[in-house]
């Protein structure tokens, strides 16, 4: 909403809805509405088609390398050091080209997309050692993914500076993302101080 109320870029792409319109073979339905039924379609079977490669992310992520970091090292160390280690696991697709965008320099994706794993990274730590579980984490990154990826990038009209500002290699959602994981760092450590879990 940050982005479409400041021009950023526009709301709403009616080439995207046009296109859902064809591929739900639903050409009858008003904007809103399909708007509205591809958010629900998204939230359910996106989801579910995402779960393998998600579910198994997240099993080595907060399933194994959370706990083996808890070991020696504080909610923090944790926090940052599985964070850091997910993002560069991305950088490879990234420098090759394969997963980023057109519209700004690699140095800045790499940063930002860097600056928002791990603060994701913060959050899902949080919600793994609070609730002893993966799916809390599972659950998080899917809808980090699938809602970015097929709901509000899509449905963002660009200009010529959105790269610079949405999606996952934009500083707008890093912002937001950075500003949440403040308050769950303050609950991390605040809950689990330094002891080791």
């Amino acid at each position: 909403m940050i982005i479409w109320f400041t021009d950023l870029g526009g709301w709403y792409n009616t080439q995207f809805v046009l296109e859902q319109k064809e591929d739900y073979n639903l050409r009858e339905w008003n904007d809103v509405s399909l708007i509205l039924f591809h958010i629900l379609v998204t939230g359910t079977i996106a989801f579910l088609l995402t779960l393998p490669s998600i579910l198994g992310e997240e099993i080595a992520w907060r399933g194994l390398l959370v706990p083996e970091l808890s070991k020696f090292m504080s909610f923090t160390g944790v926090a940052l050091v599985s964070g850091f280690v997910w993002a560069i696991w991305h950088w490879p697709m990234m420098i090759a080209g394969i997963y980023g965008n057109d519209g700004t320099p690699l140095y800045y994706q790499l940063f930002i997309f860097t600056l928002s794993i791990m603060s994701a990274s913060i959050v899902m730590t949080y919600l793994r050692f609070k609730t002893n579980s993966i799916w809390t984490a599972v659950i998080f990154h899917m809808s980090g993914n699938v809602f970015m990826q097929k709901v509000f990038t899509p449905l963002t009209i660009e200009n010529t500076n959105s790269a610079w500002y949405i999606d996952e290699f934009g500083v707008i959602p890093t912002l937001v993302a950075f500003t949440v994981a403040i308050y769950f760092w303050k609950k991390g450590d605040n809950e689990f101080g330094s002891s080791k879990t």
